[in-house]
């Protein structure tokens, strides 16, 4: 018994070592979009307004990028815990230019799109201040996906420090010159939110500089850069890439896209919905990042003992992982239920959009556990590299279950904003229930076909 309980210590110990970097460096983004939208916020609602509909178009452009990233993590851990150096080398040097490439790609996506930020059904008054800060956004994809490819990579080793410093300073240099540019403070001019649009390109452009500086300043790491010169960017390693990333990408975008579906709808109800919505969602981003870097966690870990062929362990860390995110998320729930009117009043003096934010936290207090258990579980499927299953299981809670839900919620039952936010609920408890079955199934699977192997 006593071992037993040792064993779980150590697989709660490990996961928190690994996630806590990773949740500080997830946080640090979220309180970037924080300080941007109280920020923003201080200059109106419309602009707080406009921040939202720029933002939620580039972040259902850019998930496809994430998820393509967050595939190279597993790779990564399962060829540094063999000790596979110059495989991870591989890896790393095809990951940057497939993500050089896809992040090229996006923005011109992103920038495609400019001229129909009118065909969203949003307030005329709204679109006509987002162009300019939507146009800076979309420029400073490449940078951040290069930055992710530096994040993944060192993550999938276990060191995820090294992000967690380089996010912060970023995130500095962020709110910083939101400070300046925002407000016109130190002689500068006053540009408001694109001001914002400003800083966040600027912030992302130094974040991959600083990457690279390190690797190619600290000794451990170096190596992996100076293997660059003996290989070459490689179509089968980059099809190996997409084979894991694509899938991910696929339930990134439609998780994200049923939300941003969920906030159009916001718009349709008007300007102030728009806007308790954009408060609502910066603050469940924060929360979200916290179980998201858990998820990471788990991912390293499992993937590690995955690389071992220890598919018993990989399946007690990825539960611990999963326990520590529902420990987690039922503070954050238990936190919106007691001060959601208090958080709200924070981004903005409107009595009525304070009022709405009230009612949305209370569906959201409901939704956190489910959001925190559907992420970890992923990070567990992830680290096992089962990912096809869940991008299936993603498409039937977001499309099939959250939007008809939150249609019929919001304006058929006419519960407005909370029943809108109420049908992502439900997605999120079907994906959760489904990704905790998958893992668990997999997982036995897995154990089974070595022990007969091994027979």
């Amino acid at each position: 018994m006593l071992h037993f309980l040792k064993s779980r210590q150590r697989n709660y110990s490990e996961n928190l070592r690994i996630s806590l970097p990773i949740i500080l460096s997830f946080a640090g983004q979220s309180l970037v979009q924080v300080a941007d939208s109280i920020m923003v916020g201080q200059t109106g609602t419309t602009p707080l307004a406009a921040a939202s509909l720029a933002g939620t178009i580039v972040m259902n452009i850019l998930v496809f990028g994430i998820g393509l990233s967050v595939g190279l993590t597993p790779f990564i851990g399962r060829a540094w815990a063999k000790g596979e150096y110059r495989v991870a080398s591989g890896y790393f040097l095809n990951s940057l230019a497939l993500n050089t490439i896809s992040g090229t790609f996006l923005t011109i996506a992103l920038l495609s799109l400019a001229p129909f930020l009118d065909s969203f059904g949003q307030p005329s008054e709204v679109v006509a201040i987002a162009g300019p800060y939507y146009f800076l956004i979309s420029l400073s994809v490449i940078p951040f996906m290069l930055f992710l490819t530096f994040k993944q990579f060192m993550e999938g080793t276990g060191n995820t420090k090294v992000a967690m410093y380089i996010t912060i300073i970023s995130n500095l240099i962020n709110i910083f010159l939101n400070y300046i540019l925002i407000f016109g403070n130190f002689g500068a001019p006053r540009l408001g939110i694109t001001g914002a649009g400003v800083a966040t390109l600027i912030a992302r452009i130094a974040a991959p500089l600083l990457f690279y500086i390190w690797l190619r300043k600290d000794h451990s790491y170096r190596r992996f850069i100076k293997l660059f010169s003996g290989l070459k960017v490689s179509l089968k390693t980059q099809i190996e890439l997409l084979k894991i990333g694509l899938p991910i990408s696929g339930q990134m975008v439609v998780e994200f896209l049923s939300l941003s579906i969920i906030t159009i709808m916001m718009g349709w109800i008007g300007t102030e919905a728009l806007a308790a919505n954009q408060i609502a969602q910066t603050m469940i981003s924060l929360t979200y990042m916290v179980s998201n870097g858990i998820a990471a966690a788990s991912t390293v870990t499992v993937s590690h003992s995955f690389g071992l062929g220890n598919i018993r362990l990989a399946r007690k860390k990825g539960f611990a992982g999963m326990h520590l995110s529902l420990l987690f998320m039922s503070f954050a729930a238990l936190t919106f239920l007691l001060w959601g009117e208090e958080i709200a009043s924070l981004f903005t003096d409107s009595e009525r959009v304070i009022e709405i934010c009230r009612d949305l936290f209370i569906v959201v207090a409901f939704f956190e556990i489910f959001d925190g258990l559907q992420v970890s579980a992923l990070g567990a499927l992830r680290g096992i590299m089962d990912v096809n299953r869940a991008m299936l299981y993603a498409i039937l809670s977001y499309a099939f279950v959250s939007l008809p839900v939150a249609y019929i919620m919001g304006f058929l039952f006419g519960f407005g904003e909370s029943g809108l936010m109420l049908g992502f609920a439900f997605g999120l408890f079907t994906a959760s229930t489904l990704f905790i079955i998958r893992f668990r199934r997999k997982t036995a699977q897995l154990s089974s076909a070595i022990n007969k192997f091994g027979e």
